[in-house]
């Protein structure tokens, strides 16, 4: 996983280079939330210290990207040309996962996506649980689709977005993309 001085500010709020100013609003609160010293979702993944230079980074790309002329000079200085990460190129060229619903992307993040991903970028599991701090367990039972032994959704969500982003994957995607194949796989 990136550190968050490595990020850009794009990328702390998780959201893509052509967001509204509404995405941005949205992105931000949701990052506050999410990055409360009072939040159960951070208490025991980083230090008070960690929490505080989190927030100050949220603040820092919220109060650029949401000025215009801000957003302007960081994206002519932090952005690459125009064109596909490498994340994004792989995770597009992948075949369907099996099964897809037919009013879905055809790209579903579920587990053995997310296990195909990693291998393609010749990650070890056991490299993403030291950088992620999620138990090799946890994580192999995310690749394995171990629905009943996961744990509960508000941790889930956190550690799908962690493995998410040391992929270097869009995290909203890939918990929303997992989550809903759990409810559908749950409610068979």
């Amino acid at each position: 996983m990136k550190r968050i001085e490595d990020q850009t500010y794009y990328e702390i709020l998780e959201i893509n280079p052509s967001a509204t100013p509404k995405e941005i609003q949205r992105a931000y609160d949701r990052a506050r939330e999410t990055f409360h010293s009072d939040s159960l979702a951070v208490y025991s993944l980083f230090s008070e210290k960690e929490v505080r230079t989190i927030q100050s980074r949220i603040e820092e790309a919220y109060r650029v990207l949401i000025d215009e002329g801000l957003r302007e000079g960081y994206d002519q200085s932090h952005l690459p040309p125009a064109g596909l990460t490498q994340a994004q190129e792989l995770s597009e060229s992948l075949p369907p996962a099996p099964e897809p619903a037919l009013d879905q992307d055809p790209l579903v993040y579920r587990g053995k996506t997310l296990k195909r991903i990693r291998e393609r970028f010749g990650m070890d599991l056991k490299a993403i649980s030291s950088q992620t701090k999620i138990t090799l367990r946890v994580l192999e039972w995310i690749e394995e689709e171990a629905l009943d032994k996961l744990p509960p959704e508000v941790y889930l969500k956190g550690f799908l977005r962690a493995y998410a982003q040391c992929l270097g994957l869009v995290p909203q995607k890939v918990v929303d993309g997992y989550l809903q194949f759990a409810r559908e796989n749950r409610a068979k």
